[in-house]
């Protein structure tokens, strides 16, 4: 049996990403696809357009065989603990043989080459690093700079096959290569067995808002939900992904966006001090006043990013900070957890009725507990395992009130809607 995991939002799920399932399952020759999902909040800082099991439903219609969550601890992280955390779950499966994923550069020993100078971090970087890191400049560019440097003066590796400043700029700056390059240093970290494999992405630009073809970027997608004009957007996704988008319309239960909960963070802020602010992930030292000083008058959550943004905090970073505010997330938890290993379960949100199977095979060889029903899990659950999800459902709690139809945004769904399974076979 072989086995590909992926590390998927598909917020929503499109033809990108149907794409993707295909070429996973061809280059690697798996035979089931485990895929690890963010929840209802993603690693943009925001929340999801649509719940998670709505998202699991797309997935395991495309295709997908298991879908575990990715605990919102780390699908709400940066880069690095995002790819950290994701890649230890599928690690943690004993299942996964291969772990694949799309990327802007195509080249894997290339990504390669940078994730080990990275994780390695020599000397003259780290050095380099800080410098740019006084100047003012975001982490992102820091970076950048700092290895433009090191292969300039070819301290470092002088058989560098990205030796070129301007290849490195745009490796650097790419999204989804920055995301694999952080998927190999987890795999570096966790001295992993899993085998990466990448491919060029058929899509459009990450952050495109132009629907063009058959494949637009999810940003694009999200848009027109957003903007009520999600008609446009039925070429672009497989029908049955289009019909749950429709249904969820309808039903008053998407799209979820950001701005709703501008009020709710309005009242958090106002009730923290610095001291209050600076504890919560993310947060760095002197934007706590920063980001009080936003509270102080009536702004939406995209009002107060665009206060807050400067020139070494980009706007991801203040999405992410902002959000773990009002889902509370604070540093404390985050240390607690890595010093246990990561995730501290395996969460199953849906799988395929044929492929009960790598279920089974999963049960037998996970290293961490299977939950697969909330209620009984919690009952045997250690206190770091249940305060885990005790975070997810809060989570939850405060994503359902950004339902646009505000009957459906009761609490306990985690605890009520089941196990999701597919029945019906992959969508056309």
């Amino acid at each position: 049996m072989k086995v590909t995991g992926i590390i998927v939002e598909y917020n929503p799920f499109h033809n990108g990403h149907l794409y993707h399932l295909k070429k996973a399952k061809e280059i690697t020759g798996a035979d089931y696809i485990v895929a690890v999902m963010s929840g209802n909040f993603v690693q943009r800082g925001e929340p999801a357009c649509m719940n998670k099991w709505v998202r699991t439903q797309m997935a395991l219609q495309a295709g997908v065989d298991v879908v575990i969550e990715l605990p919102v601890i780390y699908a709400t992280a940066s880069a690095e603990k995002f790819a950290w955390g994701a890649v230890q779950l599928l690690q943690q499966t004993g299942i996964v043989d291969f772990l694949c994923f799309g990327s802007e550069n195509g080249n894997l020993s290339l990504l390669q080459e940078i994730a080990s100078f990275l994780y390695k971090e020599p000397f003259i970087f780290k050095e380099e690093l800080k410098i740019n890191l006084a100047y003012g400049l975001g982490f992102p560019v820091a970076r950048m700079k700092a290895m433009e440097y090191c292969m300039h003066k070819n301290k470092t590796n002088r058989n560098c096959s990205f030796i070129s400043s301007a290849e490195i700029k745009d490796i650097l700056a790419s999204p989804n290569n920055i995301l694999g390059i952080e998927y190999l240093k987890a795999l570096l970290d966790l001295n992993s067995c899993i085998t990466p494999y990448t491919f060029c992405r058929m899509a459009a630009p990450y952050h495109s808002t132009q629907l063009k073809g058959s494949i637009a970027s999810a940003t694009a997608i999200r848009q027109k939900i957003i903007e009520e004009n999600f008609k446009v957007i039925k070429n672009l996704m497989p029908l049955q992904a289009y019909s749950l988008v429709e249904q969820e319309i309808k039903s008053g239960k998407a799209p979820v966006v950001y701005d709703v909960f501008s009020p709710l963070l309005q009242y958090l802020l106002r009730t923290q001090s610095p001291a209050d602010i600076i504890k919560f992930m993310e947060i760095g030292e002197g934007l706590e006043n920063r980001i009080l000083t936003s509270g102080n008058q009536y702004l939406s959550v995209s009002e107060m990013v665009e206060q807050i943004v400067t020139k070494r905090y980009t706007r991801s970073r203040i999405h992410r900070e902002l959000l773990h505010i009002l889902l509370q997330i604070k540093h404390e938890d985050v240390l607690r957890y890595q010093e246990q290993g990561g995730p501290q379960y395996i969460r199953i949100l849906g799988f395929r009725k044929k492929s009960q199977e790598v279920l089974t095979y999963l049960k037998a060889n996970s290293s961490l507990p299977i939950v697969s029903n909330v209620k009984s899990f919690m009952k045997k659950a250690t206190e770091i395992q249940r305060n885990m999800l005790m975070q997810e459902f809060l989570s939850t709690d405060i994503y359902v009130l950004g339902y646009p139809n505000k009957t459906h945004s009761r609490t306990g769904y985690d605890y009520t809607i089941p196990l999701i399974i597919e029945k019906e076979g992959i969508s056309s």
